[in-house]
C-alpha cells in the first residue's frame, strides 16, 4: 500500500493544516516546502485535487462511531465489484511528491487516484490501491500498491 504521503506546501492550506500541525510543525513545513502526513499519525490527512483547487482532507477512517470504511485505501477490485457505490465516491487527484510504504519512500511524478466519499457533515478521502508491480513489490514487500497517475516505474527516494 502506501502508509505516508509527503506534498507540497500551500500558504492557502494553513488554516486547514493549523488544524492537524502544532506550530512547529507546521514551521517546518513551510521552511522545507513539504508536509509529511502518515496513516498512523494521530489525524491523518491527504490532500486532494477537487474541482481543480486543493483542498484537506481527513484520510479514510480509524473512528468507530463514524459510518465509513474503517480503512484509509480502497482496493480497485472492491470498486469495481461495486461496494462502494453506495458512497457515491467521486475520484481525486492526491498531489503527493512521494510516498512511503515500510519505511521506504519513493517517488511520485503525477500523483494518486483517490476518491472522495461525503456522508452527511463528513468527507473524507480513501487512496485507490492496485496489486503491485513486482518492482514496487520487491522495494516495498507489500501485496498492494498506491494507483500512481501516468507512472510505471518507481524509484526510491531519501
Amino acid at each position: 500500500m502506501c502508509g505516508g504521503v509527503r506534498f507540497k506546501y500551500d500558504p492557502a492550506l494553513e488554516a486547514a493544516l493549523s488544524e492537524v500541525y502544532t506550530p512547529e510543525q507546521l514551521e517546518r513545513a513551510r521552511a522545507s516546502g513539504v508536509v509529511e502526513s502518515v496513516f498512523w499519525q494521530a489525524r491523518p490527512i491527504l490532500p486532494a485535487l477537487v474541482d481543480g483547487e486543493l483542498r484537506i482532507f481527513d484520510w479514510g477512517n480509524r473512528e468507530e462511531s463514524v459510518k465509513l470504511p474503517k480503512t484509509g485505501w480502497v482496493r480497485v477490485e472492491s470498486l469495481e465489484a461495486g461496494k462502494w457505490n453506495y458512497l457515491r465516491p467521486t475520484p481525486v487527484v492526491i498531489p503527493a511528491l512521494q510516498g512511503v510504504e515500510k519505511k521506504v519512500w519513493f517517488g511520485i511524478d503525477h500523483g494518486i487516484q483517490g476518491f472522495l466519499v461525503r456522508r452527511g457533515d463528513l468527507a473524507r478521502v480513501y487512496m485507490l490501491t492496485l496489486p503491485p508491480t513486482p518492482e514496487y513489490r520487491l522495494l516495498t514487500g507489500h501485496d498492494r500498491m498506491p494507483a500512481l497517475i501516468d507512472q510505471d516505474r518507481v524509484v526510491p527516494t531519501p
